[in-house]
């Protein structure tokens, strides 16, 4: 699971939603070392269904950042790894408004354009939706048809493509929320969970490993190769 692809200053507030571009090219030439491939949220659930052993690493950017484009795709492509982007719906061309008006320290980070998600569905990106607006889906105010419903829509609609894969924003979710991403068609939701994913998992429930400014090559290893992260599931 990654946010931002970025060099940030020591003074950044919450380090942990960036990576810096260095360490990401770093992380994605050990997987290529190792044999795996970077692959979208809906690639793997398929190979979760049908049983195949090959060795994938579903790779996810929540919110949509102008960097996945500029600085995470390039990195993806020398590979021929593919990734999930959730972009919130309402929010496309923006910033990420969800964290600046609180006020909390977070700096502004630009969003991509339409023009820029059509790019990356033309080189063989997922996009999914992580809703219209970036609120809890579990707030009692809101309003769960603009929410997912028409979040998929929106983005179905102006990326021409379809939308199966959802990401609950800030990992709040229940069993009404489960029942209404179903409903809205979604195959396949990813939480913050902390697990690797097998066959056991509700597709809907998809538990995945936080890469953070932190995550150093024997950490990335130590999450990708053991249990590490596993024992961390229900904590």
């Amino acid at each position: 699971m990654y946010h931002s692809i970025k060099l940030i200053e020591k003074s950044e507030v919450m380090k942990s939603l960036h990576v810096a571009p260095n360490a990401f090219k770093r992380q994605m030439l050990i997987l290529k070392k190792l044999g795996f491939r970077g692959c979208s949220v809906m690639d793997a659930g398929n190979a979760l269904r049908s049983g195949s052993t090959e060795k994938l690493v579903a790779l996810t950017f929540d919110d949509g950042y102008v960097n996945f484009y500029n600085t995470a795709l390039p990195i993806l492509d020398a590979h021929n790894f593919s990734a999930t982007v959730f972009p919130v719906a309402g929010l496309v061309g923006k910033s990420n408004v969800w964290d600046t008006e609180k006020n909390n320290g977070i700096s502004a980070n630009p969003l991509m354009s339409w023009k820029q998600l059509h790019g990356c569905v033309d080189q063989g990106i997922e996009i999914g939706c992580h809703s219209m607006s970036h609120r809890s889906l579990i707030d009692p105010k809101t309003d769960l048809e603009s929410e997912v419903v028409n979040a998929k829509k929106k983005l179905a609609n102006n990326l021409k493509i379809n939308v199966e894969t959802f990401c609950y924003p800030y990992g709040h979710y229940n069993n009404n929320i489960m029942s209404a991403v179903s409903a809205a068609g979604f195959l396949s939701a990813v939480t913050m969970t902390r697990a690797r994913a097998t066959d056991n998992d509700d597709l809907l429930q998809l538990p995945r490993i936080p890469i953070t400014w932190h995550t150093l090559p024997h950490l990335f290893l130590v999450k990708l190769l053991t249990a590490y992260e596993d024992n961390r599931r229900n904590k």
